[in-house]
């Protein structure tokens, strides 16, 4: 028998809960039906395959308390319930679904078992979940939007697929005002109602900059910025070790904008006075 499941949260769940009633099966992941559909293609099998997430399934808490039990969600205040767990560890570029069901299964009931990091295995996926954590979080600190036809907008490359996550919360922290958050040739389009759309919308990148909050031109709020910023620059109050701490290079990988105030922090800034605000 093999085990097909969709990469989410209720496939690899459900995955779990089939794996323990069919232990000997083969595990297979796809995106969608379309990828489980050529790989079944490829494989040229006739073994019987058991289709799992590929529709809506029923109570993520429910499949969660049948394969971990209900113990304690988490070893610490900082780490995520395991709902949250198995999604960002899914997001991770590293991380394969098949060993994420065998690991979740190798627990037995036992949710501590993957925040404890008795095997190599939980130690390594927990790692995965931390990497993901701290990617969207530098996000948030070093990734500043600029407007674009009237919608906050920030090209990103981050290292692991959290593009929704930050889009998310960007669209939290401005319920005003609808927000875009760029990858390639995808993008996640937040507070959409703004726009005629819905709230929180997976789009192409090119539709989003066909639209138009105003008919005004691109803001010059980024242009204003960077007078601001250079004027407060004091040569002899500079610390640059304290600006390097501040803006890691490994932040200038994550915007264009990141990798401007990087260079600030390599270069320094241009000389300016306030007087070019009159």
């Amino acid at each position: 028998m093999i085990i097909a499941f969709k990469i989410n949260v209720d496939g690899v769940l459900l995955a779990c809960s089939a794996l323990e009633k069919y232990p000997d099966a083969d595990l297979m992941f796809a995106k969608d039906k379309d990828e489980l559909e050529k790989k079944l293609r490829f494989l040229g099998t006739e073994e019987e395959v058991l289709s799992l997430g590929f529709k809506p399934a029923g109570s993520t808490e429910l499949l969660v308390k049948e394969i971990l039990g209900k113990r304690p969600a988490k070893m610490s205040p900082r780490d995520p319930k395991p709902v949250q767990y198995v999604d960002l560890v899914l997001r991770h570029r590293d991380a394969d679904p098949a060993e994420l069901v065998r690991l979740l299964v190798s627990c037995q009931g036992s949710v501590e078992m993957l925040y404890s990091g008795k095997s190599i295995l939980a130690r390594r996926y927990y790692r995965y979940m931390r990497d993901v954590t701290r990617a969207w979080q530098r996000m948030c600190m070093f990734c500043r939007p600029d407007f674009s036809n009237g919608i906050l907008t920030v090209e990103i490359d981050p290292p692991h697929d959290v593009a929704d996550i930050f889009c998310r919360w960007l669209a939290k922290k401005n319920h005003d005002v609808p927000v875009a958050v760029i990858q390639g040739t995808v993008a996640w389009l937040g507070n959409g109602e703004l726009v005629g759309l819905e709230h929180f919308t997976k789009t192409a990148a090119s539709f989003v900059s066909s639209l138009r909050v105003s008919a005004q031109q691109d803001d010059d709020v980024e242009e204003l910025w960077d007078v601001f910023y250079n004027s407060q620059m004091i040569e002899s109050r500079r610390n640059r070790g304290h600006a390097k701490k501040m803006q890691p290079k490994s932040s200038a990988l994550l915007s264009k904008m990141a990798k401007k105030d990087r260079y600030r922090v390599e270069r320094g800034i241009a000389s300016c006075t306030l007087d070019r605000f009159v």
